[in-house]
């Protein structure tokens, strides 16, 4: 069976021949458009049925992949717990490495780290970054353009057109 995209094709061509005043043909070429229309009709729906099960695939994988990224995140949590385990025994038993065929575990001393001891605006402004973030409010901006009030940088155009499938 030929492509959505042929048939299509296909379909323009026939629609923008000229009978002239051939009679015969023009019934010929009636008979054809007819057809071909309802191949191309029949192409559309197989096409939307595969969109629906390639969207219902997506939908699965989406669901896996939240899964195994809820299941990768329990591995970790349980990683680290066992890596505190450890580290708790060796600090209790007064070990500083341990070592083994594999590997060497060395309990090493903490690093120095800034705490906070007080609220961000008690810091003095030398020790404090601002973060500003702009965006749009394209709802605003919207409704502003649709009343036909001017908005600059802004301007009102037709978005892409879509199918609704019932």
């Amino acid at each position: 069976m030929s492509s959505l995209y042929a048939l299509t094709t296909e379909f323009q061509q026939l629609a923008e021949m000229d009978a002239g005043n051939d009679a015969d043909f023009a019934a010929a070429l009636a008979d054809t458009l007819d057809a071909q229309s309802d191949q191309l009709e029949d192409k559309i729906e197989a096409t939307i049925i595969v969109s629906r099960q390639l969207e219902a695939d997506a939908e699965a994988c989406e669901a896996e992949a939240k899964r195994l990224t809820e299941r990768a995140k329990a591995f970790k949590r349980n990683a680290q717990a066992c890596k505190e385990r450890v580290l708790w025994a060796m600090e209790a038993t007064e070990r500083k490495s341990i070592k083994r065929q594999l590997f060497t575990i060395t309990r090493a001393a903490g690093r120095p780290v800034a705490v906070i001891d007080t609220d961000v605006e008690s810091l003095p402004r030398e020790f404090v970054s601002t973060k500003v973030t702009r965006t749009p409010d394209k709802k605003l901006i919207l409704e502003c353009l649709k009343k036909g009030e001017a908005v600059p940088g802004a301007h009102l155009d037709t978005g892409k057109p879509s199918l609704r499938i019932s």
